[in-house]
């Protein structure tokens, strides 16, 4: 397998984890009368999820490393907007004990983290190529 089809696979993979967790596997808090910081950050990350995502899937259509390297800066721009949506941008609910304190927040960071690693690995690596 070629090293862009693998990158385009581990971002896209990833990017989908964004935008589903929130809404699953580490939910933010239910919507009652009031809707919580969580709610809004669950939105957020569910656009940038979905972004991230849409620029993965054009990495299977790139062959030029210019484009791939344009698409790599797109997903890095999202991976830091994913890792401020939950800690300085919207946040989350105040009390440490909330769910989506304790797992939401610390889940988005994490999968922020490792979009922004992936995509600048392979950034360096298109920078670098001579193709």
């Amino acid at each position: 397998m070629k090293k862009n089809v693998i990158f385009s696979i581990v971002l896209l993979l990833l990017a989908a984890l964004v935008a589903a967790a929130p809404y699953s596997f580490a939910k933010v808090c239910d919507a009652g009368e009031k809707l919580m910081k969580c709610h809004w950050t669950a939105r957020a990350e569910l656009f940038l999820g979905l972004a991230a995502a849409l620029l993965s899937l054009l990495r299977f259509s790139g062959k030029s490393r210019q484009f791939l390297l344009g698409l790599d800066l797109g997903i890095i721009v999202n991976a830091a907007g994913i890792i401020l949506m939950p800690t300085a941008l919207i946040g989350v609910c105040g009390m440490a004990s909330m769910h989506c304190h304790s797992v939401t927040r610390p889940v988005l960071i994490v999968l922020g983290i490792l979009i922004l690693t992936v995509a600048s690995l392979d950034a360096a690596l298109n920078a670098r190529s001579r193709k």
